[in-house]
């Protein structure tokens, strides 16, 4: 015995289909999924105005990652902030640049620290004071780490090239002061 079959089933079917074939395209097909990523976080002190999600991470100039999220880290006690900047490392990249593994282990990212790896916010474009995170090694500067509240592996920062230059200006003008030119 045969019956007809429901246009209603049909069309909840078709739907169904193109709503699956849309959601595998979308996971699939965005490559993220299959990508293995290596999770850092670095603290600023000073403003990350123009950082924004999905920013690049650069070392000495080249991509390899992405900033994945921004906070807020506020410190009532002395009144200040910190600004966590948790970004990726992309396998992927890092190995298009040639760079070799294991960068994956804690033990290798302490090994760069110790070796004067530090992160400072480079400016991507003057005209629209879009930033970036810059990944490079500074064998001369301290290592400040601020402890991450959730056990991610801590990259130390640098101030950017702006910030340095008004501690400069800031110490002329302090030893002005002390000049009497009476």
């Amino acid at each position: 015995m045969s019956r007809k079959a429901s246009p209603t089933a049909i069309g909840a079917f078709v739907v169904g289909a193109i709503a699956l074939a849309v959601f595998g395209v979308l996971v699939l097909g965005s490559g993220r999924f299959f990508q293995q990523t290596y999770p850092l976080v670095a603290f600023f002190d000073g403003s990350v105005n123009g950082l924004t999600l999905g920013a690049p991470v650069k070392f000495k100039g080249v991509d390899i990652g992405a900033v994945t999220h921004i906070f807020i880290q506020l410190d009532p006690k002395d009144r200040d902030a910190k600004i966590p900047v948790y970004f990726d490392l992309d396998s992927q990249k890092m190995s298009r640049a040639g760079v070799k593994p294991p960068v994956d282990s804690a033990t290798a990212i302490e090994t760069a620290v110790q070796k004067g790896l530090r992160a400072q916010l480079q400016t991507e474009s003057f005209l629209t004071g879009v930033l970036y995170v810059e990944l490079n090694y500074y064998p001369e500067s301290p290592a400040n780490f601020v402890g991450s509240w959730d056990g991610t592996v801590e990259i130390p920062t640098m101030p950017t090239q702006l910030e340095q230059a008004r501690e400069v200006v800031k110490q002329i003008v302090g030893k002005l002061d002390e000049i009497d030119f009476k």
